[in-house]
């Protein structure tokens, strides 16, 4: 096999391998979920210590196999382990996390912060022989060309991933693509056998652990039979996430979701997050006549469908919409009589990028705005919600009331299963609380609240307590730091001054880019896997583009693009994509794209513009890959400013960029 084979195969594995671990290790490692970055940042720094060693006499790519089937024996054993949460992890879910778990089979108990170290030397410890075997092939080509090869292997390994998404396989399929691929072009190495037992290994000891899971695009998902409750319950990445309640054995269960449903009539229902049915079932018991059923997940819509008591998604009038809540909000003609905010309590982030939870986007002022915008006129919004304490449950009400507007939202609370807040809002709500004395026994109107922070689609962090990064974050983000510059140091030749700053910069202000690509368009189009595909797939080809364009025109200044760079950033900035929202979807689409995708090409024509005169390209890639780990850390910064200050960090780091644009490395 021929290099350039070598190079794009092996760049698919890196990728690959890459979202492979970010979606599988949350699955039994509990916390990683909201920290789901830490694995990027890791895999990149791994990746970025193996270019750094491209020129060393010792050769570490024969341990990857080692590597590889150490990873996955350690996270399962992480996986058993029982996790320290502190009083102030401000994520609701960690709250009943004791009680919530799947199975637990060890008593060994580590914090956060250390379950996060250990991830984290897993991760960058497998991507480092990959780093360095990649780095030796791109050296044997023209830097450009060797990195033009390197992203068209990238670009299949999103494309391969997104794939067996789509089509739902189970982990340990993906993990056999690793394995193939990587003997394809390891093969005829003396230690091949040993790879390939190894590598098989780790592929049975998955299948084997995961036998009773069920994999969709979001969770590794279990289900469980609860014979006592007469219910069915639901656990995702090992942890309680929904209950199928049988309604018909469970009326203290009936009375509480039917709540709103004995002061409002509504013939045509919206359930957003209607998970494995419940909310369904209750607007079909209550005479409803049609019902739109929004969830994103669809093997957790295919559970409830098949075995939820009910069968409430058999029911004719019962309309199934598998996709992101906001994405149906914003196109939605239909006037409702109700909308139904389901509980929808996210474990998972929503990308790989990016700190926000799937369900960030429906918690904001402007999504509970664009419900009210499909009420009909005496329409409601019900918000469902089980509130840990107090801040977040004075946070919602403050956020329904600046949506719902002053005096036009109600609330109750409850003890008990499931939920413990409702929220009721709209023209209907207005109508009876204003001609109905009762009303106001059951629901009690939203106070004003002083000091409340609301939620936005900028700052969309509801589990936030207060607009800072929470001391839990600041401690993880310490010790990775420390890691990095320790594994740095020594493994490493920096030490002997071969970073380049140049490369660096560029690293950081492309990763702060991509994330802030990635939450604009989960805003403006859903945050589903598949907006997160196209959008990584988008600028890996608008990378491969550049490069085709500097291959063949390489008398291009460098200055102009930047230049061209700058002013596209500042402009996202001060230009809103909110608007953007009321257009036409395939005016949406060319906008956003142009727009999303603009500083994306500058940025990929400086890069391709500045390695073709590198003299070592494993330098400039380790380089531009160690910048990429600290703009991950950078990324956090949004809990403090919003996302769109992103905006600005990135700006900062090619300004950085700048300084060094003339100098040869």
């Amino acid at each position: 096999m021929n290099s350039k084979a070598k190079l794009v195969l092996l760049s698919f594995v890196g990728l690959f391998l890459e979202l492979c671990l970010i979606r599988w290790l949350p699955a039994h490692i509990f916390s990683i979920g909201f920290f789901a970055n830490v694995v990027l940042i890791g895999s990149f720094l791994g990746l970025g210590i193996g270019f750094l060693l491209v020129s060393s006499r010792r050769s570490y790519e024969k341990l990857f196999p080692l590597l590889f089937i150490g990873m996955i024996a350690f996270a399962l054993l992480l996986g058993s382990v029982n996790v320290a949460v502190p009083p102030d992890a401000q994520t609701w879910l960690w709250s009943f996390y004791g009680e919530n778990r799947f199975v637990s089979l060890l008593t060994i108990e580590l914090t956060i912060p250390q379950v996060l170290s250990l991830v984290y030397i897993i991760a960058l410890s497998v991507f480092v022989p990959l780093g360095q075997r990649i780095g030796r092939l791109m050296q044997e080509f023209e830097p450009l060309l060797g990195y033009t090869w390197n992203v068209a292997g990238s670009l299949l390994g999103v494309a391969a991933f997104a794939l067996l998404s789509a089509l739902g396989t189970p982990a340990f399929v993906w993990f056999a693509v690793i394995g193939v691929v990587y003997l394809v072009v390891t093969w005829r190495e003396k230690w091949a056998l040993f790879g390939a037992v190894a590598l098989a290994a780790g592929v049975a000891a998955v299948a084997v652990v995961e036998s009773s899971s069920t994999w969709s695009p979001y969770y590794a998902i279990n289900t469980q039979n609860n014979v006592e409750e007469h219910s069915l319950e639901i656990f995702v990445n090992q942890l309680f996430h929904q209950k199928a309640v049988d309604f018909a054995r469970e009326p203290g269960l009936y009375d509480k979701y039917s709540t709103p449903y004995r002061w409002f009539q509504p013939e045509k229902v919206l359930v957003i997050g209607a998970g494995s049915g419940n909310d369904v079932a209750i607007a079909l018991n209550n005479g409803a006549t049609y019902v739109d059923a929004v969830e994103i997940d669809p093997a957790i819509q295919a559970i409830g469908r098949e075995r939820h008591p009910q069968r409430p998604y058999a029911d004719p009038r019962v309309h199934v919409h598998i996709g992101d809540a906001r994405s149906f909000l914003h196109n939605s003609r239909v006037r409702y009589d109700m909308i139904v905010f389901g509980t929808l309590d996210s474990h998972a982030n929503l990308s790989i990028t990016s700190s926000l939870r799937l369900d960030n986007y429906v918690y904001t002022q402007e999504s509970l705005r664009e419900a009210l915008n499909l009420l009909s006129d005496k329409g409601v919004v019900v918000l469902l919600f089980s509130v840990p304490n107090e801040w977040i449950h004075t946070r919602l009400l403050g956020m329904s009331r600046a949506a719902f507007g002053e005096n036009n939202s109600w609330h109750v609370a409850y003890g008990g299963d499931l939920f413990n807040l409702m929220v009721v809002g709209g023209p209907g709500a207005r109508s009876l609380a204003a001609t109905n004395p009762l009303f106001g026994k059951t629901f009690s109107p939203v106070p004003r609240l002083a000091d409340t922070i609301v939620p936005s689609d900028n700052w969309p962090y509801l589990y936030l307590e207060h607009k800072n990064i929470p001391r839990l974050y600041q401690i993880v983000i310490a010790a990775l730091l420390a890691i990095s510059v320790v594994a740095i140091l020594a493994a490493s030749p920096l030490r002997h001054h071969n970073l380049n700053p140049l490369f660096f910069f560029l690293g950081s202000g492309f990763l702060l880019l991509e994330t802030k690509s990635v939450t604009t368009f989960s805003l403006l189009f859903g945050s589903t896997w598949l907006v997160n595909a196209v959008v990584f797939v988008a600028i890996l080809a608008i990378a491969t583009v550049a490069n085709v364009v500097v291959l063949r025109r390489g008398n291009l200044n460098p200055h102009v693009f930047i230049a061209g760079l700058l002013v596209s950033i500042i402009s996202l900035y001060f230009v809103p994509v909110a608007p953007l929202l009321h257009f036409h979807g395939l005016v949406r689409i060319l906008v956003a794209g142009f727009l999303v995708a603009l500083p994306i090409f500058f940025s990929s024509m400086v890069f391709a513009l500045s390695i073709r005169n590198v003299r070592s390209v494993g330098a400039a890639m380790g380089s531009n890959l160690l910048g990429a780990v600290v703009g991950g850390f950078c990324e956090y910064s949004s809990m403090i400013w919003g996302l769109n200050a992103l905006y600005i960090v990135a700006a900062l780091c090619y300004l950085g960029a700048l300084l060094f644009l003339n100098k040869k490395g």
